[in-house]
């Protein structure tokens, strides 16, 4: 087990290193994203399990300096935060927001906002369900569907897209500047 962590963490340490803009922060769901099953469904008693790229992505992740964090709309909290501990993983995070909601997972990222001050279009986010990416979405926050939990595709296919986000913004950035920063200055007609 170990030995397969270490090779995807080598490539998903490739991956990272292709890209030039790479994300602040990464945010994952946890129940069919990090781990294949729903922590409800579950017993603290149990010794839970990730999906196979999981760990080698985020040990990547934290080693190439970028920070994560948990965003997910859990009622068992308890339980959660139990399986993060017991696979190792509950320190490695720099946001654990895991609570039931009725809002999407806007909350969840407006804590995590003002816990870290990352600002949202610096933010890579991984979830399961769509309704949750399109909410997100709209908060400036790349964010990637997974189909089968997060793994070595998922994370290439985030941090393009961040890229082409961030590039798109930057270029907006730029011509919003030209536009509005050659006017002459009339805040001081006395000048």
């Amino acid at each position: 087990m170990e030995e397969k962590t270490e090779k995807v963490k080598a490539e998903a340490q490739q991956i990272i290193g292709v890209f030039e803009v790479l994300p602040k922060l990464v945010v994952f769901d946890l129940d069919y994203t990090l781990w294949p099953f729903y922590c409800e469904c579950r017993s603290k008693r149990e010794m839970p399990s990730l999906y196979p790229h999981a760990k080698g992505i985020l040990l990547a992740l934290k080693e190439k300096g970028i920070d994560v964090a948990i965003a997910s709309r859990s009622p068992t909290s308890d339980i959660a935060t139990a399986f993060l501990n017991k696979l190792s993983l509950g320190s490695m995070f720099v946001a654990q927001e895991i609570y039931s909601s009725w809002t999407h997972k806007t909350d969840h990222f407006q804590r995590i906002h003002s816990r870290t001050g990352v600002p949202f279009n610096s933010m890579l986010f991984f979830d399961d369900e769509n309704r949750n990416i399109q909410a997100v979405s709209k908060m400036g926050v790349t964010s990637i569907l997974v189909g089968d939990g997060v793994n070595l595709g998922s994370l290439r296919e985030g941090l393009t897209q961040f890229s082409r986000n961030w590039n798109a913004s930057q270029k907006n950035k730029q011509k919003w500047l030209s536009k509005y920063s050659n006017k002459p200055d009339t805040s001081n007609p006395a000048a």
